[in-house]
This record gives C-alpha cells, structure tokens and sequence, in this order.
C-alpha cells in the first residue's frame, strides 16, 4: 500500500502595508511673520505626541541644489522686476524636486509626517506677486502646482498652515529681529514696495487655496508665541 505523504501546509508571510504619511507646510504672508518659529514648535509638539517627523527648510541653503536660489536671493541674477517669474520659479522648483527624491519622498513613503518651512507655497506666493493682471496670475499659479506636483512628481500637501497679520506689523517685526536663517537682506526685504506686493499675492493666494489661516495679531500687537503655537498645533491635530 503507497504511503501517504503528510504535506505541511504552507504559510504566506504578508508585508505590512505602510500608508504614505502627511505633508504639512508652514507658510507665512511674508517674511518675519514668525514661521520659522512655529515651525520648530510644532515639530517638538508633535514628536511628543508620538509621530514620526521629518522636517526641511526651503530653500535648501548650503546644497548644490539650493545655490542657484542663494544667487538670486542675492540679487546676482538681476532684478526680479526684470526676470520672468516662471524663470524665477524654475529655481526653486528644480531645489524641491531634487530634495524630495534625495530624502523627502523616502521619509514620506514610510509613514512619517514631513513637516515644512516653505515649500512650492512661497513660490506661489512670491512669483505670482510679480504679476498684476489678475487671471494671468491665476494661470501662472494653476500652472507652477501642475508643473511641480503632476510633471515634476513631487509631493503635494496635505495642509497648509498660512500665518497672517497687518502688514505694517509684520514689517515692522521683520526690521526688529535680529537674526535672519537664509540670505539676510535679501533681494526682496530691500525691497518694501515689492514686500506690499507679496503679501497682497499672499492673503490672494491663501484664498484661492483656501489654506488654514491663522491670524497672528490681536489688534495693533502680536499674539504671544505660545498662544499663536496652540492654535496651530490644534488645528493639525484635528485633521
């Protein structure tokens, strides 16, 4: 009589599947408005609150793909009145996609959150504000968010934070710090009269996304730093 064979059954090891995590930038109408700051403060908040967090700061200063920005932060490329804004955009856009697939794209297809100073948000923001016709700004703005998150491939965000408040404020805050991260005195802070540009394109665009605002001052002073975080950190935890 044939034996009969006692076949173990065999068991499929299934990968965990690692859900992508999420893109939170921290944008502000102008600079000096305290983003950087916040920015910092909500890192530490959320990594207390357990989460995985990769952060980056844009323009990537000291990278070979952020020295292109530096140049013209500096005003080696001319006068951005006289410079094509999607030319201008072109800089920083090649900055981001390079950073996102050196590292970002990586930390974000493992789950973490990757939280941002900045991001294709101030390009929006700030190449847009040197155009006046107002359905010609739209179209160069649908199109840098086409180009950089559909062409160039890099991650879109799942929030943004937009922080706000009076211009004359936030000026005269930018003239009073003392301590500036990237390119100090750059080609746009010399420029007031530009500075009143961007942050119209700013309150513009943070419309036209419906970004969450967060308004900064509480009459003619600014809200605590404290006070200001707590909202911020709120607001993210309710998404």
């Amino acid at each position: 009589m044939e034996e009969i064979k006692k076949v173990e059954p065999t068991i499929e090891l299934i990968e965990p599947v690692i859900e992508p995590g999420k893109i939170i930038v921290i944008e502000g109408a102008c600079d000096g408005m305290g983003k950087t700051t916040q920015f910092g403060l909500l890192h530490q908040r959320l990594e207390g609150d357990g989460k995985e967090i990769y952060n980056h700061h844009f323009p990537s200063y000291g990278t070979f793909h952020g020295e292109p920005v530096v140049r013209y932060l500096k005003g080696e490329l001319g006068d951005p009145a006289h410079l094509s804004p999607y030319m201008i955009n072109s800089l920083y856009a090649v900055d981001r996609a390079i950073a996102w697939n050196k590292h970002l794209r990586e930390q974000w297809q493992n789950g973490k959150v990757i939280l941002l100073d900045r991001y294709t948000t101030s390009s929006l923001i700030y190449q847009s504000a040197l155009i006046t016709d107002i359905e010609e700004k739209k179209a160069f703005i649908d199109y840098v968010c086409e180009f950089e998150y559909e062409k160039m491939g890099i991650g879109k965000p799942d929030d943004v934070i937009f922080l706000h408040a009076p211009f004359d404020l936030v000026t005269e805050m930018r003239n009073a710090r003392k301590v500036n991260d990237g390119v100090a005195n750059d080609i746009h802070e010399r420029d007031l009269e530009f500075m009143k540009r961007v942050y119209e394109s700013a309150m513009f665009v943070a419309e036209y996304f419906s970004w969450d605002k967060i308004k900064c001052n509480d009459g003619n002073k600014m809200r605590s730093i404290e006070d200001i975080h707590e909202e911020v950190f709120q607001l993210i935890k309710k998404k």
